[in-house]
């Protein structure tokens, strides 16, 4: 049997509460990395240390140490942080590339699992499983569409994704990597068969009504137009906060319309964002 190497990058900043949830996960892993880089970006949280008790036993578990900027740079930080390590595997031979957060807990086949469906179908860039939370012990799957793999535990095919560049240093860079990846023929996939738990909610990191924000701004700066994006709005309205999450919403996508903020996404990547909005509203397929 061929044995499929994959790297793993994980960034990491105060992640005392789950970190060691997520490293025992991925040392349990039916097929573990060839090097699992985790690069903290200036914790006070006593989160290096645990890391490096693991690095003691584990060779393969690489910790990389930057100073602390003063500020947890939602998305830029995260963005930074995995084109370093990008930077750091590029003489390391492997196949796949993963992004795993430090906030998950991962079934020992994840990663067998993916490396398998990409092996299986060529044509895919990105993969994921689908995480899912739970609120006051009741378990709720993430949204996610067919095409948009989470960004908390994505494997890439390297070769694919050295065609697209540098993430983008920006909150959204998760998107656009989508839509490069999609630009060039390859497709993005979810295997929704594949559930993992996602101990703190998506978003929430500096609260849920921010999240919420945020979640409007990032889709005006990745070229959202703005009858799909109200839409869009409007059809979150099934799920709470009910009114107050389109509310919020709308105020991300309409504040950073107003302030017209640069866009993250090139003229050429808009337009085809947009094209497969259209394709949306007509209930056609993206692929």
């Amino acid at each position: 049997m061929t044995i499929l190497n994959y790297v793993i990058i994980t960034p990491l900043r105060n992640e005392i509460l789950t970190l060691e949830t997520t490293l025992r996960s991925v040392i349990n892993q039916s097929r573990t990395p060839k090097y699992w880089f985790i690069l903290d970006d200036g914790s006070s949280d006593g989160s290096p240390e645990v890391v490096m008790n693991y690095c003691n036993k584990y060779p393969w578990i690489k910790l990389e140490r930057l100073s602390d900027r003063g500020h947890d740079f939602v998305g830029q930080g995260v963005a930074e942080l995995l084109n370093l390590g990008r930077r750091l595997i590029k003489d390391i031979p492997s196949k796949y590339l993963a992004k795993v957060d430090a906030d998950l807990d991962l079934p020992p086949d994840y990663f067998e699992k993916l490396l398998n469906f990409m092996e299986q179908t060529p044509s895919v860039g990105i993969c994921s499983g689908h995480p899912f939370t739970y609120e006051k012990g009741r378990k709720f799957l993430e949204r996610h569409g067919d095409f948009f793999p989470s960004g908390t535990a994505r494997l890439y095919r390297r070769s694919y994704l050295e065609e697209t560049g540098d993430f983008v240093k920006s909150v959204g860079w998760d998107t656009v990597d989508i839509l490069r990846m999609r630009m060039r023929g390859y497709s993005t996939r979810v295997l929704h068969n594949m559930e993992y738990h996602h101990m703190r909610r998506m978003g929430t990191r500096n609260g849920y009504i921010d999240g919420i924000i945020r979640d409007g701004r990032n889709a005006y700066l990745t070229g959202y137009t703005p009858d799909f994006f109200i839409l869009r709005a409007f059809f979150n309205m099934r799920f709470r906060p009910y009114m107050l999450r389109t509310f919020c919403m709308l105020w991300g996508f309409f504040s950073a319309y107003v302030q017209r903020l640069p866009r993250i996404v090139s003229e050429e990547e808009r337009s085809f964002h947009v094209k497969l909005q259209r394709r949306r509203l007509r209930f056609q397929s993206i692929d």
